[in-house]
């Protein structure tokens, strides 16, 4: 995947299959393409399946300007 909408869309077709671990996998694999509704559905996939620690994990490699994005900000609650 060479871009963010390639990993937007492979990432959302994962958790619509309820394949929440492996959309999470890509999430890691290639996170520095991740925008603020990659990381926003990726935070939600952490709670659904219980996996608060990869979700902490996701939160401390933020940059800042994500953490000010309301829909980041919710899924984080």
């Amino acid at each position: 995947m060479s871009s963010s909408m390639e990993l937007n869309s492979k990432i959302k077709e994962l958790i619509d299959a309820k394949q929440y671990k492996e959309a999470l996998d890509v999430v890691d694999s290639k996170f520095e393409l991740c925008i603020d509704y990659t990381i926003s559905i990726a935070i939600n996939a952490c709670s659904i399946i219980n996996d608060y620690n990869r979700g902490l994990n996701i939160q401390q490699k933020l940059p800042s300007n994500s953490l000010k994005n309301s829909y980041v900000q919710a899924s984080l609650i």
